[in-house]
């Protein structure tokens, strides 16, 4: 999955609004940041196989420290705990949490549509709906729930920032058209481009989210 684990973060927003935008879209790829690190360190394991799924074409032979469940609950108690730490900004320490679940949603998501390749522990137990099997579901889903999200989100958070609500307008239509071209296109070229790509598009969205909420009025409640 990659636009729909964005959801989870507009829905956390629209319930805590004091909660920052920028570190909830962080928090919503965390798993995919340190899994393409661990693919470039050469600690995780990915091969390209073309029509492995109608949707996407990576099998996932070893991801045990980035996309097993059991690291998937440690790193987001890790966030919970870099959370209380460095983003703070005095509030109650509980709800942090939120933060955390964030994190967690995405193996939950990733789950939904990858074939049996998600390990429960370590390498063992892989699971998988795959919906990837059928795109225009998949697809739909994806685009359904980031579009659902951000809608709940403007009508429960009201953002008092044009350029907020307008430049996340602006950006989730670009993940959506982003999101149907990689459905449709070819496979990648090689797995240092989808570890460089999946590094680096998640970062820069929330660099993106950081700037645009940069204008918006603190809340407190």
């Amino acid at each position: 999955m990659f636009v729909g684990h964005y959801a989870a973060s507009f829905v956390v927003k629209g319930v805590d609004r004091a909660l920052p935008l920028w570190v909830l879209i962080l928090a919503a790829q965390l798993l995919d940041v340190i899994w393409a690190g661990f693919l470039l360190l050469g600690v995780e394991e990915i091969r390209i196989v073309p029509g492995y799924t109608a949707a996407n074409a990576l099998v996932l032979v070893s991801v045990p420290f980035s996309h097993s469940l059991s690291a998937a609950a440690i790193w987001a108690l890790v966030a919970v705990m870099a959370y209380n730490t460095f983003v703070q900004y005095g509030r109650v320490r509980g709800t942090a949490a939120l933060v955390g679940a964030v994190v967690l949603v995405h193996w939950l998501f990733d789950a939904v549509v990858h074939p049996a390749q998600l390990p429960l522990y370590g390498s063992r137990f892989p699971v998988g709906f795959g919906l990837w099997r059928y795109p225009v579901a998949s697809t739909v889903l994806e685009v359904g729930l980031l579009a659902g999200s951000v809608a709940f989100y403007l009508r429960t958070a009201r953002p008092r920032s044009t350029l907020l609500r307008r430049g996340l307008l602006v950006l989730i239509s670009i993940l959506a058209m982003v999101q149907v071209v990689a459905v449709v296109g070819p496979p990648p070229p090689s797995v240092t481009v989808v570890a460089v790509s999946g590094l680096l598009t998640p970062l820069a969205i929330t660099a993106v989210v950081f700037l645009l909420e940069r204008g918006e009025p603190r809340r407190l409640t």
